[in-house]
């Protein structure tokens, strides 16, 4: 078999490269939305964040799972030799998302205007964004199936380098968008940073089909020489696709629907006590997209742990050594609360200062220290979830997510209009994560007999974050009694708590080698210093 056509990386190599991937991605996803703020502000993120949401919907109900489900079945069928059935598996997956990505888009993009009259959207000015942001599901559809075809022939270099230029691309394209036409109102600049998906997503399509045609001979090739005869019904191949792509999207369906209700919840019932329209979506800005922005940040380092105990799992499972899924399951929660534990502590206590240095909105500090627990919870989350994937239970942390949406939103419909406001939703998605990971901790303690040292795992760490967390607060309110404004204060206060935070835990014995082995690229260098000085 072709050496160009597979370009076949390990399970593990895949694993890191899609989690470098994951990492630039969430980073630049942060990122990008500090100018955006500052050029729309609270009420411009505000407007830009519903067709977001209706977006990912849409985008979730007609694709999402179809990378897992067609790489699944590509991989079985070449495994097998039936070349000619897998190339035709593609040609079909393809089609139908060609056909799903239109759907969906004429729908959003027709329904805009329904959406909006039927005050399902309760924010008029998201149906310009709403109408920009519709083409963008089409061509993602189809992106989702040349993804599945690459991952089911092992080539994890092309999916990582098409999410990263969609990603380059989409933040070009929101900045440029927005900026150009920020004279004409909030409305129309929203919607043009909604725009901007449009060249990332066409950029990524662009890019794998024209890789699938610099490989396209070699695959015909291949199926010319099958000589199996297998050729499954097309109705019985896109039931085997859409079986196992369904299951696998059902958690962001959950999410996406969450975020609409949400978002809903909380302009009716800011308004229901004193606010007006303006100030409901200025408060859901500085939660959905400041707030949040440092969040996502925070927890790409659980992103990255969750998706390489994956195939570390499924690995240990296939031979069947389980007390090796419990070490690695122990060291990979004990590193994500090793860095999720002052990461949290930071956002909480410099939540003010740190929202008014990015975004110039000091306001957004309230739902960022209401959020700042969410780090933990969340990293914890996404760690076991990896976890139980791994060991072929992925319907237990989507079980678990449901569980925590449903109390998010009852705390976010009884409480928001509350003297609490703005925190509810906040505290709402701390709850999420908080009952999704103790239930994914809980599952895996019966699973495989799952624990962890409290006094490694979070007596350690917790004792290094108190002592930074002093040395926080006292560098901070020293540098403003000298200089006084806010920049370098906080800036020096991040940077006290950044170099004293790993001398504490080293000293505390809270990190050792073994801990930091696992980390993508930097890991084994990390590990080897730690050993060098006796950790």
């Amino acid at each position: 078999m072709s050496r160009n056509l597979l370009n076949k990386q390990t399970m593990l190599q895949g694993a890191l490269i899609l989690t470098a991937a994951t990492i630039i991605i969430r980073i630049l996803g942060a990122l990008y939305r500090v100018p955006l703020g500052r050029m729309l502000g609270d009420v411009g993120l505000g407007i830009y964040a519903v067709p977001n949401q209706f977006y990912l919907l849409f985008f979730t109900l007609s694709s999402a799972g179809i990378p897992v489900a067609l790489a699944s079945l590509v991989s079985e069928k070449m495994a097998l030799g039936h070349y000619r059935d897998a190339l035709r598996t593609f040609r079909i997956a393809r089609t139908a998302m060609v056909g799903l990505g239109l759907f969906f888009s004429l729908l959003l993009y027709g329904g805009a205007g329904w959406l909006i009259r039927s005050d399902l959207v309760p924010n008029p000015d998201a149906y310009l964004g709403m109408k920009a942001i519709a083409p963008v599901i089409f061509f993602a559809a189809v992106t989702a199936a040349y993804r599945g075809l690459f991952q089911g022939m092992q080539n994890m270099q092309a999916v990582a380098y098409s999410q990263v230029m969609d990603q380059f691309m989409l933040v070009g394209g929101t900045l440029l968008f927005s900026y150009l036409l920020l004279p004409y109102g909030l409305a129309v600049a929203a919607a043009g940073a909604n725009l901007g998906a449009l060249p990332g997503a066409m950029g990524a399509t662009l890019m794998l089909v024209y890789l699938y045609h610099t490989q396209r001979r070699e695959l015909i090739d291949l199926a010319n020489r099958d000589l199996s005869g297998v050729r499954e019904r097309t109705l019985t191949l896109l039931k085997r696709i859409f079986s196992t792509a369904l299951p696998v999207s059902f958690a962001s369906v959950a999410m996406a629907v969450t975020a609409i209700i949400d978002h809903k919840l909380i302009l009716d019932r800011l308004q229901m006590v004193g606010y007006s329209r303006l100030e409901a979506v200025a408060l859901f800005g500085q939660f959905n997209q400041m707030a949040m922005s440092f969040i996502n940040i925070s927890i790409a380092l659980a992103i990255s742990l969750g998706a390489t105990l994956v195939p570390a799992a499924a690995e240990s499972l296939a031979t069947k050594n389980v007390q090796r899924i419990k070490t690695q399951l122990s060291q990979a929660v004990r590193l994500a609360l090793v860095f999720a534990l002052p990461a949290a502590a930071g956002l909480y206590l410099l939540a003010q200062q740190l929202t008014l240095l990015v975004f110039d909105v000091g306001d957004a500090g309230v739902p960022l220290a209401a959020l700042s627990a969410a780090v933990i919870f969340w990293s914890v989350h996404l760690v076991t979830t990896g976890a139980l994937q791994g060991i072929g239970r992925p319907g237990i942390p989507v079980r678990n997510l449901v569980v925590g949406i449903a109390i998010k939103l009852l705390i976010t419909y009884y409480f928001t209009p509350t003297p609490l406001g703005i925190q509810a939703a906040a505290l709402g998605t701390v709850a999420i994560f908080l009952v999704s990971s103790l239930l994914n901790i809980a599952y895996l303690s019966r699973l495989v007999g799952f624990e962890f040292s409290i006094v490694n795992t979070l007596l350690r760490p917790g004792l290094a974050t108190a002592l930074m967390s002093v040395c926080v607060l006292a560098v901070y309110r020293s540098a403003f009694d000298q200089w006084g404004g806010n920049t370098w204060p906080t800036l020096l206060a991040v940077f006290a708590g950044m170099a004293v935070y790993p001398v504490v835990l080293l000293a505390l014995g809270g990190i050792r080698s073994d801990d930091v082995r696992r980390l993508p690229v930097i890991g084994g260098r990390v590990a080897g210093i730690l050993k060098r000085i006796g950790r």
